[in-house]
C-alpha cells in the first residue's frame, strides 16, 4: 500500500451536503458479470459489515457519472471491491481492487494510478471522492439499494401553458411495496443556492435518505419539482433580478416568485388527491430551505388537509440580502393559519439562514398563532448546517416523535365522509 493511501483523506467540507441521488447519466454503470458478495464473518464489528453489498450513486458536477461500489468479501482491515462508473461522455470502465479498511473509511487504488476513498457517513449512505493522477477529481455519494421501495418518476399537468404547450411537473415518488392507501409525504425542494448557475435548474431534487426513513415506517414520500426545475416544463422563475443573474431579495420580485411556486405546490397536491394510493386522512407536508417555507405557507392555505408541517431549514431569501426581514418573517406569519403541528428544524453554521435569524422568523409564525416545535440540530463542527437532509442520525428522533404525535392526533380525529 502507498503512502498515500496511509494518510488522511482531505474530505471537502461540502461532502455533508450530497444527496444519493439517481446520476443524470444515461448510461449506466455495470459491475462484471463474476461479482459475488460473500457473507461477512460473524466476529467482524458491525461498523466493517455494515460495508457488504452494492452500492448506488452518482459523482461529478451536475451527477453526470453514474456510480456503483460492490463490496464482496471483507476481513478486519481489508476488503475486495469493485468499483463501476459510466457517463455520456466518458462510457463505462470497472475495476475489481484490494482496498484497505481505516476507521469509517476504504481505501483502493486503481491500475491507472487514480485513488479511491469511500467514507461511511452512515449505514445507509457513503461518500466518494476519485482522485486522477493528474490532480483531477469528482465527489460523489452512493447508497445501499433500499428492498421493497419503488422509485417512480411521473408527470403532472398545471393547466397552464407556454408557448402553446401546457406546462407539466415531474414528480419523483418513493412508494412502499403494496397498494396503499399509503399516508403520504408532500416534500418540496429549495432554491440553487443564489441562483446564479442554470445548469443547476435542470437536476431533478430528491432525498432518497429522507424517503428510505419515512418508507421504513410504511410512508410514501413525493417530490414534486416546480416549473423550470428538474424535467419539469415551463419558465424557472421564482423572483429573480430583472436580469436574472441571480435571486432577488427585494420583495417585489421574491414575493411575487413565492406566489408562482405556491401554485404548482397547488396543482400536484390536486393531483394526489385524485388518487387511490393516497390516503387523505394521512398528509404531511414539508420541505428543505425555500420548500419548507413553501409547505408552511400551502398548509395554511388548506387548514384541514394535512395532519402536520415539516420544515428544514425553511427560509425564501439569503438573510445577508438587505430586504430579507421584509420576506422570511412574513412568509413565516402566513403559515400560521395552520392549526395543527409543525416542526422547525435548524442548525449553526448554516451560510443562508442563521438560528438567530431563524428564531425571528418562528417568533413571529408564533405571535401570529402557529403551533410549531423549534429545534437546533446538533451538527459536528464544520459541518454545514444547511444541508441536513442526509443526516438522519441527526433528526430522525425528533421526526419519529412528531410523526408519532401527528399519527395519534389523526387516529383521534373524526373520520372523513
Amino acid at each position: 500500500m502507498s503512502a498515500e493511501q496511509n494518510t488522511t483523506a482531505i474530505w471537502p467540507e461540502f461532502m455533508s451536503a450530497l444527496e444519493p441521488e439517481a446520476s443524470e447519466s444515461t448510461v449506466e454503470a455495470a459491475a462484471p458479470a463474476d461479482v459475488a458478495v460473500i457473507q461477512p464473518p460473524s466476529d467482524l464489528p458491525a461498523l466493517i459489515s455494515a460495508w457488504s453489498g452494492q452500492w448506488s450513486g452518482w459523482a461529478g458536477q451536475g451527477r453526470s457519472f453514474d456510480v456503483k461500489l460492490v463490496v464482496e468479501n471483507l476481513s478486519l482491515h481489508a476488503a475486495t471491491i469493485v468499483c463501476a462508473r459510466a457517463s455520456d461522455g466518458q462510457g463505462v470502465y470497472s475495476e475489481r481492487v484490494l482496498a484497505q479498511i481505516h476507521g469509517n473509511e476504504l481505501r483502493g487504488r486503481l491500475t491507472n494510478g487514480a485513488s479511491l476513498w469511500f467514507r461511511m457517513r452512515n449505514p445507509d449512505v457513503v461518500e466518494l471522492l476519485w482522485r486522477e493522477v493528474d490532480g483531477r477529481w469528482i465527489a460523489g455519494v452512493l447508497s445501499h439499494g433500499s428492498a421493497g421501495v419503488r422509485r417512480v418518476i411521473e408527470r403532472v399537468p398545471t393547466g397552464e401553458f407556454e408557448h402553446g404547450e401546457e406546462i407539466t411537473l415531474e414528480m419523483v415518488t418513493f412508494k412502499p411495496n403494496g397498494p396503499g392507501p399509503f399516508p403520504t409525504l408532500v416534500f418540496n425542494h429549495g432554491s440553487t443556492g443564489v441562483g446564479n448557475d442554470p445548469s443547476l435548474f435542470t437536476s431533478t431534487v430528491t432525498s432518497p435518505t429522507l424517503a428510505k426513513h419515512f418508507n421504513d415506517r410504511g410512508w410514501m414520500v413525493v417530490f414534486p419539482q416546480r416549473r423550470g426545475r428538474g424535467k419539469s416544463g415551463g419558465l424557472y422563475d421564482e423572483g429573480f433580478k430583472p436580469d436574472r443573474s441571480q435571486y432577488s431579495d427585494d420583495p417585489q420580485y421574491a414575493l411575487p416568485g413565492f406566489e408562482r411556486a405556491l401554485r404548482d405546490v397547488a396543482c400536484v397536491v390536486e393531483h394526489l388527491l385524485a388518487r387511490a394510493d393516497v390516503s387523505r386522512d394521512h398528509l404531511l407536508i414539508g420541505g428543505h430551505s425555500r420548500g419548507g417555507f413553501l409547505a408552511l405557507a400551502f398548509a395554511a392555505s388548506r387548514p384541514d388537509l394535512f395532519g402536520g408541517v415539516l420544515n428544514f431549514v425553511g427560509g425564501w431569501v439569503n438573510e445577508h440580502g438587505f430586504a430579507s426581514e421584509m420576506i422570511n418573517p412574513v412568509i413565516a406569519k402566513r403559515g400560521a393559519k395552520f392549526p395543527r403541528a409543525s416542526l422547525w428544524l435548524y442548525a449553526e453554521n448554516d451560510p443562508f439562514y442563521s438560528v438567530t435569524h431563524s428564531r425571528k422568523s418562528f417568533d413571529a409564525f408564533v405571535i401570529d398563532g402557529g403551533q410549531g416545535q423549534f429545534h437546533v440540530l446538533e451538527t459536528r463542527s464544520g459541518q454545514d448546517g444547511h444541508h441536513i437532509l442526509s443526516l438522519t442520525g441527526l433528526w430522525g428522533p425528533v421526526v419519529d416523535g412528531f410523526l408519532e404525535r401527528v399519527s395519534k392526533r389523526s387516529s383521534n380525529a373524526p373520520t372523513s365522509n
